[in-house]
């Protein structure tokens, strides 16, 4: 039985990983009482994230509890977390609130949600993934019968690349280190048929399952926040441009490439660290756009699903015209590695000391 108040639009974004969502949600979060004069609730994100992680992993929790598949994830599972009763909360605050639209938003719940809680080193299997995926649909079919579900996707060769440079800055688990690209690519199962996952998605949602290309041309002003507000929200540019900050989208920087690959030869994941190499991408960040894949794996990965996102977007499909502009990385050089970790010693020694 769905918790749905009809009365209310709840607008469920599911992602994907890497189009934007940090800065979305917190653009979301940072202007939720601003958003409530025009009736639309943005709250009850979940801990120090601005996002409903909550909900997200009440879900994924149901889901390895169902298919005894703790091991996994036991965290996840040990976590207690209700998905219906988060889920209640939200609505109750927005109609106290007299809220006509919620807003509910978590990256992994389009596809990627079980592999990246689960690690790049976990046992899973593409049967575990399936199982699980077709739970939460088939379960936030039933909590939210109505859900406008709204999913943004970036072409596979720039996902791949990207969640690998995201690994690389926090790997997925405490207990990871960062690897090279062809281990990550060996051992990822990350979905990238990104037709096969969307047609649960069509199955149980029908028209009210939309999926959009993730690329900046294609984005009203090229700007996701306004993207998503103007098409999904009664805002338009002129309310979005009174709030706060919103044209900040770089919010979840990547690392630049001699810190990417200084940090593969340390091997280092820990909190102080992982912060600095951010720290340090921003301050000097990288002068053009390099690429991990080289052009025959970029040219393979773009070529095996050609067809499937022809079919996803109805004709259209990903722009390939920037795959020219990606340079090559000449290598960390010893001086640049000097240099690194000279500045990462004198940072490290300002952080502790504050």
């Amino acid at each position: 039985m769905g918790v749905n108040n009809h009365e209310i639009k709840i607008l469920l974004h599911i992602g994907n990983y890497k189009t934007g969502t940090s800065a979305t949600q917190n653009f979301l979060y940072n202007n939720r009482q601003t958003l409530l004069e025009y009736g639309i609730y943005y709250g009850n994100t979940w801990k120090i994230v601005n996002n409903h992680a909550g909900f997200a992993f009440g879900l994924l929790g149901e889901a390895l509890k169902k298919f005894n598949l703790c091991s996994l994830c036991e965290e996840v599972c040990d976590s207690g977390i209700n998905p219906a009763a988060e889920l209640n909360k939200l609505l109750f605050v927005a109609e106290e609130r007299k809220a006509h639209t919620v807003i509910i938003s978590h990256e992994g719940i389009f596809a990627d949600l079980l592999q990246v809680s689960a690690g790049l080193f976990s046992k899973l299997k593409r049967d575990d993934i399936d199982r699980v995926n077709e739970y939460i649909t088939g379960r936030i079919k039933e909590l939210i019968p109505d859900a406008i579900v709204i999913c943004y996707l970036r072409r596979q060769d720039e996902y791949i690349e990207s969640m690998y440079k995201e690994y690389c800055k926090v790997p997925w688990k405490a207990d990871e280190r960062p690897v090279a690209y062809s281990e990550f690519a060996q051992r990822q199962m990350l979905c990238l048929d990104y037709m096969r996952e969307a047609i649960r998605w069509q199955k149980a949602f029908g028209d009210n399952a939309r999926f959009a290309i993730y690329e900046d041309n294609r984005l009203y002003k090229n700007n996701m926040i306004y993207d998503f507000l103007c098409h999904y929200t009664e805002l338009n540019q002129e309310d979005i441009n009174s709030m706060e900050h919103p044209d900040v989208l770089d919010i979840n920087v990547s690392l630049s490439m001699d810190a990417l690959y200084h940090k593969l030869e340390e091997k280092v994941n820990e909190p102080y660290y992982n912060h600095l190499y951010k720290l340090y991408s921003q301050v000097y960040p990288d002068e053009k756009y390099y690429g991990i894949l080289n052009s025959e794996e970029r040219d393979k990965i773009i070529l095996k699903y050609a067809d499937s996102n022809l079919m996803l977007f109805s004709g259209d499909n990903f722009s390939t015209e920037d795959v020219r502009d990606i340079s090559e990385y000449a290598g960390l050089t010893a001086e640049k590695k000097k240099s690194i970790d000279m500045w990462l010693k004198k940072m490290l020694k300002i952080l502790l000391e504050s």
